[in-house]
């Protein structure tokens, strides 16, 4: 992301400070969020905490960052300009180059082509939004990315409640309106998006039409799905019969006596990835739809970011 150059005759300090001007105009530091501590950018990059210290001193004089008493350096909310301001700073700027690409001998033709090339390889080199889906659990959150649709699994990084503390540099976080007001005050920082999830219909229909004295086998990968999902099935389809659940993580010797008892059995895409052959028993992998206006909310959230 940051990448300094010791043969360049301008002070490490002074490229610094203009790529971190970058980062936060590009918007990886987002107004309020901290800057890496000194020490910890200075072992990333190789250089002296001492000259990480300089270049964050600068943007402070310039109004970019502020430091909280003995904590970290702040990007000032205040510090993003107007598009004015910087079509008029970046005019000054052009200018200079301009006389300088001239002074060495350049042609316009040649000014135009090296602009072209370097403009390219800005946006190559653009920092990727991080992107977070938060659930329950890691195999809930990894169905709820299942439900975005291919192209998202790419770009969408699952995560449990407790792992937030460790994602302050996140950008987005997705998760079911229920966990979004329960957890989104532990990373204040990060936008969030409600998602509208639900289990696919056809599943449900399958558990609704068992009778009450039938017993529907629940298979999952990790045990603490378990709870989540047996709460969801329930109160969707209103089935009081007897449940059996296994996880296949904790006790797979378990399995068998399941899949002879069960009348239905359901098992989440992780679990029906490990699962053996099930015999005779009616089988249904539990999948889940994401509503086509979260769908639409999160490309635009994405194009904005």
């Amino acid at each position: 992301m940051i990448t300094l150059d010791r043969t360049q005759p301008q002070p490490l300090h002074q490229q610094l400070v203009a790529q971190l001007r970058y980062l936060i105009a590009r918007g990886h530091f987002r107004p309020g969020t901290p800057l890496p501590s000194t020490r910890e950018l200075a072992r990333q990059l190789g250089i002296s905490f001492h000259t990480v210290r300089k270049a964050y001193q600068q943007l402070e004089v310039e109004g970019v960052v502020h430091r909280q008493s003995g904590r970290r350096y702040l990007v000032r909310p205040e510090s993003a300009p107007t598009r004015e301001m910087r079509l008029e700073r970046g005019a000054t700027l052009l200018q200079e180059t301009l006389r300088r690409l001239v002074g060495i001998g350049l042609r316009t033709d040649d000014i135009e082509y090296l602009f072209q090339e370097q403009l390219a390889l800005l946006e190559d080199h653009a920092p990727t939004p991080k992107v977070l889906c938060l659930a329950p659990t890691q195999e809930l959150a990894e169905c709820l990315i299942a439900a975005l649709g291919g192209s998202w699994s790419e770009l969408v990084e699952p995560i449990t409640p407790e792992a937030l503390v460790h994602h302050e540099d996140a950008d987005l976080v997705l998760a079911r309106h229920a966990d979004l007001h329960r957890f989104r005050h532990r990373l204040p920082q990060a936008d969030w998006l409600g998602l509208l999830v639900y289990p696919e219909p056809s599943v449900l229909e399958r558990v609704a039409s068992l009778l009450p004295r039938e017993t529907l086998g629940l298979v999952t990968l990790q045990p603490e799905t378990i709870p989540h999902l047996l709460t969801e099935l329930r109160v969707a389809t209103g089935f009081g019969g007897q449940v059996l659940a296994v996880a296949i993580e904790e006790s797979r010797h378990h399995l068998r006596p399941l899949l002879d008892q069960a009348d239905l059995l359901i098992c989440t895409p992780q679990s029906y990835r490990r699962l053996a052959t099930p015999g005779d028993r009616p089988i249904a992998m539990l999948s889940f739809r994401v509503g086509p206006e979260s769908i639409d909310a999160l490309q635009a959230h994405f194009q904005s970011l």
